[in-house]
């Protein structure tokens, strides 16, 4: 797990260097880095909120795709990436923002937890060598808050002598680093007592919530997507901020100063983006789309269909009517019918009608398993036969 920290901390540990070589408060490059990240998302919270009106277009015709091939999965299959490629339309595409934000807290946390690696650019082995000479001092040393622990013990004028053997102008750098925001220490950790940093974890919830509330209010799309998900969907609305409650009350404050940031920095932007892309208006235009593709290619099948006919060529299937689809399945099935009747032609003559009753269940029986066979083929209704199909 410390891998993957790493993996993502370290490139978000060469902004944060950069931003605080520039302002020498830590607190103050996290708000500045919250800002830029959002700014740099914002392309693809543009991209989620135009999916969304896409979606709210489309749902309802990729419902009708898979009733109608509800007994043919990999048909269903093949018609739904057809529908997806003709008008451009990826189902996954909104849901990147969402996926990127966690490997970003992955990587805050790390940032958080090893300041003198990521900012202060102290070397590994520096900082391995005060790890030791802290944990014999300090008992039950957690590894992973290592860093915070020597940043809180080389500012302290009572314990800095302990690391009289490390180079002075790593020190010094430790004793300068401001490592907090309006006086808050960030690298303290919440807990459940009574005391003003449970605040954080607080305000980290309640953001997450009022963000996830203005987000379904302003997009109608994703609010009728929740009603009819029912549960998922409220799930994931009240399942976010008890997340980002947990979260916040297991790692350091500077980690909820940047989850309640970014959560203020969600909701504006879900203010602005419905301002500049207004949900309902890509979504007609969407519709407007869907009716112009779907009236061109009714046009074409119309166009073959006649130049075919005019030809006398055999129609292919998606050109002919449905009426027409049905009359050739009709044949298809007694085709098959009286091939099984003529399997054996040299079989002596038998009474018909001692053999009535047996030869009309075999009938039956062919016919329901032709029929179902079509079902699952062309994603149709199977319907149980009757004494007058067998007429």
């Amino acid at each position: 797990m410390n891998f993957i920290y790493e993996l993502f901390g370290t490139p978000l540990g060469w902004i944060m260097w950069l931003l605080y070589t520039l302002i020498r408060n830590y607190g103050i490059c996290l708000i500045l880095f919250t800002v830029l990240l959002k700014a740099a998302l914002f392309p693809l919270s543009i991209k989620q909120q135009k999916s969304s009106a896409k979606m709210a277009v489309f749902t309802p015709k990729m419902n009708e795709i898979q009733k109608k091939y509800a007994n043919n999965k990999e048909k269903q299959q093949q018609e739904l990436m057809k529908f997806y490629e003709e008008h451009g339309y990826n189902p996954m595409s909104g849901c990147l923002p969402l996926f990127i934000q966690f490997p970003i807290l992955f990587g805050i946390i790390d940032v958080v937890y090893k300041p003198l690696r990521h900012i202060l650019r102290i070397p590994r082995d520096v900082i391995s060598e005060m790890t030791e000479i802290l944990a014999g001092t300090v008992q039950n040393l957690n590894t992973y808050q290592a860093e915070l622990s020597i940043v809180s013990a080389v500012q302290n004028p009572e314990m800095v002598h302990l690391f009289s053997g490390i180079d002075p102008q790593y020190l010094e750098k430790i004793q300068n680093f401001d490592y907090t925001l309006f006086g808050l220490d960030l690298g303290l950790v919440p807990s459940f007592a009574f005391n003003w940093l449970l605040i954080i974890p607080i305000l980290s919830g309640l953001t997450s919530l009022l963000t996830s509330i203005v987000s379904m209010r302003l997009n109608p799309s994703a609010s009728q997507q929740t009603q009819q998900s029912g549960c998922m969907m409220k799930g994931m609305m009240y399942g976010m901020p008890l997340f980002s409650l947990w979260i916040t009350f297991s790692v350091p404050v500077g980690v909820g100063i940047y989850w309640i940031i970014s959560n203020i920095l969600a909701m504006l932007q879900s203010i602005i983006l419905n301002k500049m892309y207004n949900p309902a208006k890509y979504k007609a235009e969407y519709e407007k789309e869907l009716r112009e593709a779907e009236e061109k290619k009714r046009i074409e099948r119309e166009k073959r269909r006649r130049r075919k006919l005019a030809k006398g060529e055999e129609l292919d299937e998606e050109d002919m009517t449905e009426e027409e689809r049905r009359e050739k399945r009709r044949k298809e099935r007694e085709a098959r019918i009286e091939g099984k009747k003529l399997e054996n032609p040299d079989e002596p003559e038998r009474d018909p009608e001692a053999e009535y009753l047996t030869s009309k269940e075999r009938n039956r029986r062919r016919l329901a398993e032709a029929r179902k066979r079509d079902a699952e083929k062309y994603g149709e209704e199977y319907i149980e036969v009757t004494d007058k199909d067998l007429m």
